[in-house]
């Protein structure tokens, strides 16, 4: 009884409050409202009253009571019929103080789930109000654009704006654009009216400022390496000073290959884009390079990092900063046929998609060349004893060599094996293959396989790829990886160390920080650089003049593009400890100074 009775009291107030508020007076009713809101928040009448008591607060200019009680409100009163209206009180809140993105999202997260006619109404005209006062950026609009496609006024009104941005920016192809999604979208006829009014304001301005796209992964797991390719390109786009005369437009990959796409071909259907530079993925990569090489060879995409064989085939104007593993497989098989005359080789390859596609580009590098992998095994990297694996390649090895004594004793059985001759020579006798690859994917796994090599009684050429270099080799291998040979990418060995220390001494300026070893912003910057070249140049294609370029400069030593592939590849050798580069099919003079590794001790040292 004593709960009907308060409960009717609250109606009562509640009913007194709305009259005065009615009548303008707020001030009059916001003590009666901030009674029964604390006494009854949990039930109906309470939240009607903090509902009209929020309103008041925002009339009465309470930002911060206001913005409060609608906070508590929405916490607690998850299904309130009164949801929409503090939503929309808090958003307008956030608005005033200054937070204009957050207050805009809200609203059109109403938009999005509101049925209720009234509160889209009013909802929807606030929000026009504020997209009216051009309070956000270009990209803040598009973002919303892309998660609130809400109502058709509203998106209007969003790319109007976007229009707009994009004139006042010189960047009238992207401002047509804009302008013609509002004059196509069906919207209200003052909104068509003012943007064919901006389309007309265009006539004669051209396309406006050329613009090169960054694709790269700026949000998730591998934004670090994104943010690191951003830095290098704006890096470069200084040094080349071009400021206010080409721009640039940064887009988040996600390190998606479906974003990755979408967001290139929004850019390229909204503005003047001269140059793509990224996605640094290869799964990005290659999607985008499919699209761009496709329809659109006028515009050059030069990944910095992506590895993945192929991706530079998908057009001529597709090019690889980085050495993909095919160019280094083909290197190191390039070199034993042709300088140490191998014809013969067995596979060892670490299990994962490194290794079998090292192991692939090998085979068919190798087959190409006149040679042939005769023996084949993977293995766990990371275990200290591989002897099942070698006494498996032994066998293949003995069965290859048994047919041929077969042949030479011309037995008409070739596959005959004399079991106590097969089991004393897998015992005693040592196996010979001309040359065993083996790509390892680090230096202290790579001198523990050639160790284990020559005890299990294999002897040829120990080869590998970039996955060798580094001091570990030298420490597991000892004296046993002497006159081993592993391709590296040029890009390793530090060629050009005066341009890398120019470099990194530009990037600690600019950024605070030093490069850091992943290479990420060196290769970006290097893209860049590339791009930006052909710009201040005025060349008439930016594609052609990349592809007929004997070589470019890099912070880590010359780039080679041949078929869009950077194929500045080097063969390295052992020598009594000391890491070599192979001139030809020669042994050069002076040996590296160190790796990279033992350069990093010397530099804490110092």
């Amino acid at each position: 009884m004593a709960s009907l009775c308060a409960s009717a009291f609250a109606q009562g107030e509640v009913a007194k409050a709305k009259a005065l508020v009615g009548e303008g007076k707020c001030a009059e009713a916001v003590p009666l409202l901030q009674k029964v809101s604390k006494s009854s928040f949990r039930k109906h009448e309470g939240a009607q009253a903090s509902v009209i008591l929020t309103e008041c607060y925002l009339r009465e200019h309470k930002r911060p009571e206001a913005l409060n009680l609608a906070s508590r409100f929405l916490e607690y009163h998850v299904s309130s019929e009164y949801r929409e209206r503090m939503e929309l009180a808090r958003a307008i809140v956030l608005i005033e103080q200054g937070s204009v993105y957050d207050g805009v999202e809200a609203m059109l997260r109403i938009l999005a789930y509101s049925k209720n006619p009234a509160a889209r109404s009013h909802t929807k005209d606030v929000a026009i109000q504020t997209l009216a006062a051009s309070l956000l950026n270009a990209d803040q609009l598009q973002a919303l654009l892309e998660k609130y496609p809400v109502d058709k006024d509203v998106v209007g009104w969003m790319q109007l704006q976007i229009g707009r941005e994009c004139q006042n920016a010189k960047r009238y192809r992207a401002a047509r654009y804009w302008y013609k999604k509002v004059v196509n979208g069906g919207v209200a006829e003052n909104l068509s009216s003012t943007a064919q009014q901006g389309l007309e304001s265009l006539d004669g301005l051209g396309a406006g400022q050329p613009t090169v796209l960054v694709l790269a992964p700026l949000s998730g797991d591998f934004a670090e390496f994104g943010a690191a390719a951003v830095q290098g390109v704006y890096l470069a786009h200084e040094k080349a000073g071009l400021q206010g005369k080409v721009r640039i437009r940064i887009a988040d990959t996600h390190a998606d290959a479906g974003i990755a796409l979408m967001r290139t071909q929004q850019a390229v259907n909204q503005d003047s884009i001269v140059a793509v530079i990224g996605p640094i993925m290869s799964a990005p990569a290659a999607t985008v390079a499919a699209w761009l090489g496709s329809n659109f060879q006028n515009i050059p995409m030069l990944t910095p990092t992506a590895t993945d064989d192929g991706i530079a085939k998908m057009g001529p104007n597709i090019f690889q900063v980085n050495v993909t593993m095919d160019n280094l497989a083909q290197k190191i098989a390039d070199f034993a046929t042709k300088c140490l005359d191998i014809r013969e080789f067995a596979v060892l390859s670490p299990l994962g998609d490194y290794g079998s596609a090292m192991s692939q580009s090998f085979t068919r590098a190798v087959e190409r060349r006149g040679g042939s992998v005769v023996a084949f095994g993977s293995y766990e990297e990371g275990r200290p004893d591989y002897a099942t694996e070698f006494k498996l390649l032994r066998d293949v090895r003995y069965k290859q060599e048994n047919r041929r004594r077969n042949i030479a004793r011309g037995a008409s059985d070739l596959d005959a094996v004399n079991a106590n001759e097969r089991r004393r020579y897998l015992a005693d006798s040592t196996m010979s293959i001309p040359g065993v690859f083996i790509p390892s994917t680090n230096p202290g796994d790579a001198g523990l396989m050639v160790g284990q090599v020559a005890y299990n009684k294999i002897k040829g050429t120990m080869l590998g790829t970039s996955g060798w270099y580094g001091r570990e080799l030298l420490i597991q291998g000892k004296h046993l990886v002497d006159s081993t040979y592993f391709s590296v990418p040029g890009l390793d060995l530090s060629s050009n160390k005066e341009a890398y220390d120019k470099f990194a001494k530009a990037f600690e300026e600019k950024w605070g920080a030093a490069p850091a070893e992943d290479k990420v912003s060196g290769l970006s910057y290097d893209a860049a650089k590339i791009v930006f070249s052909g710009i201040s140049n005025n060349v008439e294609s930016l594609t052609k003049y990349i592809n007929n370029a004997g070589s470019f400069e890099s912070v880590y030593g010359d780039i080679k593009f041949v078929r869009g592939m950077n194929t500045n590849t080097k063969v390295v050798t052992v020598r009594k400890s000391k890491f070599y580069v192979m001139n030809g099919c020669n042994l050069p003079a002076e040996a590296l100074p160190s790796d990279k590794k033992e350069e990093k001790k010397d530099d804490k040292k110092k």
